[in-house]
């Protein structure tokens, strides 16, 4: 099953860069609870509950930039459902002009093959040190 897990995230970041947020959505459970930088308290968004206001969220954030992208850089299987996620994100910021590219770490659980729950944080290691891992 742990392989299983892993798929799930994989197909859909390359579902995303394939075919946009929508079919992205189609890969979280309809109660997907999501969490936006969550190791690092003063900059907690959310959690956010369910997959329409995660979705928007996403977008949200997808419009602030001209050309967005975003690429899986990393996937470790973490067991019990969990899922540990290095990834990149850029794009040109639409007020400002200026180029990103950052990262960004997740820890997903997965449930009945979907995302059910994500949550981001602000370094590598805090992120693995949430899904049960170590350098």
């Amino acid at each position: 099953m742990s392989q299983e897990n892993v798929e799930v995230v994989k197909v859909a970041y390359e579902v995303f860069a394939r075919a946009g947020l929508d079919r992205f959505m189609e890969h979280f459970t309809d109660d997907v609870e999501y969490c936006v930088l969550a190791g690092a308290d003063d900059l907690i968004r959310g959690p956010i509950h369910g997959k329409d206001a995660v979705r928007a969220w996403l977008q949200d954030w997808i419009d602030m930039f001209d050309e967005f992208w975003m690429e899986l850089v990393e996937l470790i299987d973490a067991g019990e459902g969990t899922v540990f996620t290095a990834e990149r994100y850029g794009g040109r910021a639409r007020l400002s002009g200026v180029e990103t590219d950052s990262p960004n770490w997740t820890v997903f659980t997965i449930r009945d093959g979907k995302i059910a729950r994500g949550r981001e944080y602000e370094t590598r290691e805090q992120a693995l040190e949430a899904a049960g891992l170590s350098e």
